[in-house]
This record gives C-alpha cells, structure tokens and sequence, in this order.
C-alpha cells in the first residue's frame, strides 16, 4: 500500500498543473460541503434558539400544592374529590352524555383514565421540602432536561454597626444556571464564578436601584460590603433583573450563591427548583414525568395529592383567581394538550423547515462535488492513455490486475484527500466570512469535517474505479508496443 502511495504522489508531481487544477475542482466541491452544511446547522440553531426564546421551557416545583380550589397546575383537577375538570371532558361527551367512541383523542383517553383512578381526597402536611434528593433526582433521572437551579430566599436581620440606611435585606440565594434561565443582564463587574458557587462565597449581585437605596452617594457599588450573620459580603457585580425594582424598594433584595444564603438563614433546603428543557415541545411532557418521579421519591399513595406544584411557564402566567372556578378550571385542565398542540407542533414545523432548507442547499452542494468528480475522471483517463507503456511493462514483470487496478484508486482517493483538505480550510474560511462579516448564522462541526473527508475519498473511488478498471484490464502486449 505504502508503495502505491509512493507511486500515486510521484505520478501526481509528473503533472502538476492537471493535478493542481483537479485539485481546484474538488476543493470548490468540499468548499460547498462545508459552507452549506454549517449554514444549514446555524440555520437549525438559530430555528432553535427562536423557539425556545418565544416558548416555555422552564418548569418550576414548589414544595406544598397550594392551588385554586379544583384546579391542578398540570392540567389536571386534584381536589374535588376525583372529578374531572369540564375542559377535560369538552372534545369528548355526545348529545347522549356519554364519552363519544373516540380512542385516538388522547384527551379524552385521559379523562377516562381519571375518572377510574383512585380519588386523591388525602393530604401531607407539612409536605416534604425539596433539598438534595429531588435536585439530584430532576438531574440525573429525568430526560429532557437541558439544566436546573435551585433558589431560597429570606429576610435576614444586618449585623449592629452596619452604616447603611436599612436594617433588613431580603438575600436571594441562585445557582450557577439561573442568571441565563431568566436573561439577566450584567451592568457592571462580573458574575460570581463556579468557585465561588461552590464555596458559598461571600459574594453578591445587586440591581442598580438598590445600589442606589444602599449606597446613595456612590456612582459604583463594586467593592462595597454587607455584614450579615457575622460574614462580611461584597458587591462583585450590578445586574438588570426584569421584574424586580418595584419590590426591591420596599426591602432590597441582593443575589448571592445558593449555598450562601442558606447558612444565613439556617436552612438546607430550597424554595423552589427551576428546570429548564431542552425544547419548547418537551416542557409538557418533562412536567409530567417530573411529577410522577417526585410522587415516587416522596412516597405518595395513590389517593394522596401531591405535595408539591410542578408548574410550566404557561400555567404559571395564568391567574388562578378573580375568574369563574368554572372557567379556570376549563383552562388549567387543557393548558398541558395546549402546550403539545401548539408549541410542539409550531416546533415541528420549524425544525422541518430548516431540514428542507439544508437539503436545498445540500442539493447545490452535491453539484459541485459531482463537478470535482468528474475532474478526478477525466485526469485519471488521461493519465491511464499516458502511461499506457508503463502499465504495460509492470504487468509483464509480474504486476496483476488487481495491484494496477490498486495503484490508480490509490492515485485517485489520494488526489480527492488533497482536495478534500484544501476544500476544509476554503469552507471554514467561507464560513467565517460568512458569520462575521455577512453577519449569517453559521455553524461547524468535527462531525461535519470528517463527513466532507469522507465524501472526498468516497468520490475518489467512485470516479477513480472506471479508470483504474480500464487499467487492470490492458492487454500487456498491446501495451508495451505503445509509444
């Protein structure tokens, strides 16, 4: 093998400008490989990003299910008795009063399925609080799950001396995941770092409206400290947090590592896990397989409510009160199909969109390297009617069809690797100018470059076969007599 590379480069050096310009061929085709194939991954990223920005992905479980009277935040009623909600039985009941024969509507197989399930009428009290087992359980045992966080807060006395105009802060305890879960914004300094999160440093984050509340006569808080449970804390960063500047006025709230403000305020546990999916048409489905995970782990009967509330984003936005029961409880019973049905499908569609997209692209592509194909024929062909005397002269020494036939593949597939390198270095370079320059989305993968070294190799042997083919079979003879 080693001899018949030897033998491919030195024949490739013979010709170099047939060679160079082959070469060109197929770089271009690779080129369009790569260019295409990681427009089409940023494409399908970007599809993806969208999605998740506009849809809910976040579910939140508290401890205790303090809900609306006969309202189950996942969509299912839990403390009437058993009743199913009226929204659950909608799609379903005919002029009869009786479920309509309906088995491929899974809302109304769902509905059946509750009216034979035992009646929750029973209740934990206290429920279980979330600490170590639920978080290692939502992020070990779930599918699904893109990342959590756990968060507690409370209001902690400061300690005597403190020259501040306050006496109480509200301190907010927050994991490494939570300031991307929410779109914080940094203004000023730098996040608190994984290190630090795992220490329980004595760090935090404030908003710009309580910096000024704290510290009125200061442009930058950065470097300022607060004594609490005899800890001195210091201001590493300001962030924008939505929603949060009307309440921090009345007590301001600072954000510190989770376990930080648990030794402050003498408690293991958290106030809520927050689990973020990794798409907007799994959120319903993870909510789900959360709660009964949880049951489980909590050792529920089956006719006790759960003590806990897994609420998705959508619910969650919904008010409880202020609405007829009878209304509410319509909407809350379907929010789960609602989630499948819209967002799971508008999900779909997307992503079918940006893989019908690639495959156009992925069509010119294919052009091209076809193109580069063809090169590596036609100077295979031209190199075969050249050395027609040589090949001649190996055979009558002794060289069988098959070490001919080997040596023009090996040319053939070492021309197309050549390509297919120079292609790689074209096609990220395209891709650069592509994503910094014309501002598109633009995405590359080691998986990706080895598929377009693999597709150049598979396109030498392809166009390199009917040449090596036409080699193997020459007749000596006729061969040597050739000038």
């Amino acid at each position: 093998m080693s001899t018949n590379l030897r033998m491919a480069m030195r024949a490739l050096t013979q010709n170099k400008l047939q060679a160079l310009l082959t070469l060109l061929g197929m770089s271009v085709g690779i080129a369009m490989v790569v260019i295409v194939s990681g427009l089409g991954r940023g494409a399908q990223l970007k599809i993806e990003s969208q999605i998740e920005a506009a849809g809910p992905t976040r579910i939140t479980i508290h401890a205790g299910n303090f809900t609306p009277s006969a309202i189950d935040s996942g969509g299912q009623q839990d403390s009437s008795g058993g009743e199913p909600s009226e929204g659950s039985f909608a799609a379903g009941l005919n002029t009869g009063g009786e479920l309509a024969d309906a088995s491929n509507d899974s809302a109304v197989m769902d509905a059946r399925r509750r009216m034979r399930a035992v009646p929750r009428t029973r209740y934990r009290s206290p429920p279980t609080p979330l600490g170590a087992a639920e978080r290692a359980l939502l992020q070990d045992q779930v599918q699904g799950v893109r990342s959590l966080a756990g968060n507690v807060e409370g209001n902690v006395s400061l300690d005597a001396g403190a020259a501040l105009p306050v006496t109480v802060m509200r301190f907010s305890g927050f994991e490494p995941a939570w300031p991307d879960m929410t779109d914080w914004k940094l203004v000023e300094g730098r996040w608190v770092s994984a290190v630090e999160h795992a220490d329980a440093a004595s760090v935090m984050l404030v908003t710009r409206a309580v910096s000024r509340q704290l510290w009125p006569k200061l442009g930058s808080p950065l470097g300022q400290t607060v004594t609490a449970g005899g800890r001195e804390i210091a201001v590493v960063g300001v962030i924008d947090v939505s929603g949060k500047g009307a309440a921090d006025t009345v007590v301001p709230m600072v954000y510190v590592p989770v376990g930080l403000a648990q030794r402050l305020l003498g408690r293991d546990s958290y106030d809520t896990i927050t689990v973020r999916t990794t798409s907007v048409g799994v959120t319903a489905s993870v909510a789900k397989d959360i709660r009964a995970k949880l049951r489980n782990l909590h050792h529920l009967p089956e006719d006790m409510l759960d003590d806990f509330r897994a609420e998705t984003q959508s619910v969650a936005a919904m008010p409880g009160m202020g609405s007829d029961p009878r209304l509410a409880r319509a909407v809350h019973s379907n929010t789960a199909g609602f989630e499948q049905a819209s967002w799971e499908q508008m999900a779909k569609s997307l992503r079918q969109a940006g893989r019908t997209f690639t495959l156009l692209l992925a069509g010119a592509a294919a052009v091209s390297l076809l193109v580069g194909g063809i090169g590596i024929m036609n100077i295979m062909l031209v190199s075969v009617t050249a050395r027609t005397r040589e090949i001649g002269l190996r055979m009558a020494l002794g060289a069988r069809a098959g070490d001919v036939m080997l040596q023009f593949l090996v040319e053939a597939v070492a021309l197309a690797a050549l390509g297919g390198l120079v292609g790689l270095l074209l096609g990220m370079a395209g891709l650069l100018v592509t994503q910094y320059g014309l501002h598109w989305a633009a995405a590359a993968s080691p998986a990706m470059l080895l598929v377009a070294l693999a597709m150049a190799a598979i396109t030498g042997v392809v166009f390199g076969f009917v040449p090596a083919r036409r080699a193997a079979f020459l007749d000596p003879v006729i061969a040597l007599r050739s000038e």
